[in-house]
């Protein structure tokens, strides 16, 4: 680390751009940051919090739309008796943290610059300020492109899966020979079906004491009225042998861990470039270590994906190796310049002294 340089060298080089910073001068500076980011996160959280309300139909309406598309209820479940009021406050802090996620980057920058030799921490502070940029692009990336594209294709493979002929063998005839099946119906010409009428909108005016059933067209949904009580009856696709059952909690999480996820990966190009632009690593030595970062990236996609299947592990790694490759191409582009400043030249001969 640079800052352990200035500390065994900043009296040696006798430059007053580069004081001492001792190791509880370095506590005090992370101190700090941690309360600045700490007051941040509340600001976040308690604007989140606020509306709350915007915010709960705003993340839930992919999944919410997903499900209508695919015939089942669109409607979350819970479990626990204050499962509802858990996920409202649960989300508004979430939220907040995915808010102020970019002042905390900031944070977490100015700690590491107060660290770095002026040259380096001048590049720091040159991209900030993007890299925040790209957090929330990740953030977008994921929500409202790769979100959708998973959840529809969740729902029509769900659909595609039937369930399969149910053929008795003799043992399981002679298991349920007491539960004998029922009659076959009559032909279609001795049937007189319910007639369940199709409306746009739901009626607004019912007899008193009659209970109303009709199936709205508009929401897809068959619904039934009695009393004061307006009910949706709960259906799913026919012949589907699976059928979620959407939870709220879990939902949540899923999309609270991926939304940063991504948004810390495309932070990558941008890590990538200013480590290049320092003289940490450079670009050939990127391009040199290819085939350690398409296993590395692997291993980080399988770590860090909430569910252990093959297509939330796809959506991580190919935006990662996606992002690996720009960060390798800035990377290339931006070089280190080859005059040496005045800055750079105190960094050399410090260097050398060490």
């Amino acid at each position: 680390m640079a800052f352990f340089r200035k500390n065994s060298h900043s009296q040696s080089a006798g430059s007053v751009d580069l004081p001492t910073m001792s190791f509880g001068d370095h506590l005090s500076e992370l101190r700090r940051r941690l309360i600045y980011a700490l007051l941040g996160s509340a600001v976040g959280i308690s604007l989140c919090l606020y509306y709350d309300v915007n915010i709960i139909e705003f993340l839930y309406q992919p999944y919410l739309i997903a499900l209508k598309w695919a015939g089942y209820p669109p409607h979350l479940q819970y479990f626990k008796a204050l499962g509802s009021i858990i996920v409202y406050f649960t989300t508004a802090l979430k939220a907040g943290l995915v808010v102020s996620s970019p002042w905390i980057i900031y944070q977490f920058w100015r700690f590491v610059a107060s660290g770095l030799y002026p040259r380096e921490r001048t590049v720091v502070y040159k991209y900030i300020g993007p890299s925040a940029i790209l957090f929330l692009l990740g953030v977008a990336f994921f929500f409202f492109l790769i979100l959708p594209f998973l959840l529809k294709f969740i729902m029509e493979f769900n659909k595609q899966v039937h369930v399969p002929p149910l053929h008795r063998t003799w043992w399981e005839m002679f298991l349920y020979r007491h539960h004998a099946p029922p009659t076959p119906m009559p032909s279609s010409e001795a049937v007189k079906p319910l007639q369940i009428p199709l409306l746009a909108h739901d009626p607004t005016h019912f007899k008193p004491g009659v209970a109303t059933l009709w199936y709205n067209t508009t929401e897809g949904q068959l619904r039934l009225h009695f009393g004061h009580q307006l009910l949706e009856i709960a259906a799913q696709p026919a012949k589907a042998l699976f059928a979620p059952i959407p939870m709220l909690h879990d939902y949540l999480s899923f999309v609270t861990i991926m939304s940063l996820i991504f948004g810390l990966a495309f932070e990558l190009p941008m890590v990538m470039l200013i480590l290049s632009k320092i003289g940490i690593v450079t670009a050939a030595q990127f391009r040199s270590m290819w085939r350690y970062a398409v296993l590395g990236l692997a291993i980080v996609a399988v770590v860090l994906a909430p569910s252990p299947d093959i297509f939330t592990f796809a959506s991580i790694y190919i935006p990662l190796l996606s992002l690996y490759g720009a960060g390798l191409i800035m990377a290339t582009l931006a070089g280190r310049p080859k005059q040496p400043s005045p800055d750079e030249s105190t960094d050399e001969a410090e260097s050398a002294a060490e």
